[in-house]
């Protein structure tokens, strides 16, 4: 049962382009739109050099990452340049220079059932 959560947690993490970033911290409450890319359960996103995100994310790592048909919560880590995986097509939008990796480490992936969110199916992964 855990492998076919697991799988259709990867199925679902890899159709969105963008999401919404969610942090908190000394910042305050943040949301942005940002470039995304998942490569099996890791969720890669691109957040904007000057974010708040990044200030909020030296206090608390915690995170909730939304796109159409998924939320995720998880661990958020900021990639050192040079870190990235090859994998990542992302990195080659004109955007991608003026921006850092963040790499969110799911911890829980809660799917949009066909009728709303109402009817969710949720996926622990820690």
């Amino acid at each position: 049962m855990l492998d076919y959560a697991r799988q259709r947690a990867v199925e679902v993490l890899k159709t969105p382009s963008t999401a919404i970033l969610a942090t908190s911290g000394p910042a305050g409450l943040q949301a942005s739109e940002v470039p995304c890319q998942a490569l099996g359960l890791v969720i890669y996103l691109l957040v904007p050099r000057t974010s708040d995100h990044l200030f909020n994310l030296e206090h608390d790592p915690r995170v909730t990452v939304l796109a159409a048909g998924w939320e995720v919560r998880g661990e958020a880590q900021v990639k050192p340049e040079g870190e990235a995986d090859p994998g990542l097509g992302m990195l080659w939008a004109p955007e991608a220079e003026w921006c850092v990796l963040v790499r969110v480490d799911p911890t829980q992936v809660h799917i949009r059932a066909e009728g709303g969110w109402g009817n969710r199916e949720t996926i622990d992964l820690k």
